[in-house]
């Protein structure tokens, strides 16, 4: 992932172009505009966003541990 920055909020990786340093309680961190543009819409706006991102995380993390199930489903080669 070189060249990217990981966003706290989207749990994902961005171009460093499309992102922001925030200030929070546990220090600096890094947070995509897109997120932080959602963050100042109305609260039905808010939720529709958290629920597309939630979503959108629940499938990448089914993804990765379907990945590393048939990974280890695979018999073991050896010479």
């Amino acid at each position: 992932m070189t060249g990217k920055v990981y966003c706290y909020h989207c749990m994902t990786y961005h171009h460093p172009e499309a992102m922001r340093k925030v200030v929070t309680r546990a220090g600096e961190r890094w947070r995509c505009i897109r997120s932080i543009e959602a963050a100042q819409t109305g609260a039905a706006e808010r939720k529709a966003f958290g629920e597309r991102q939630s979503e959108l995380n629940r499938a990448r993390s089914r993804a990765i541990n379907e990945r590393s199930m048939s990974e280890r489903s695979r018999p073991a080669f050896f010479y």
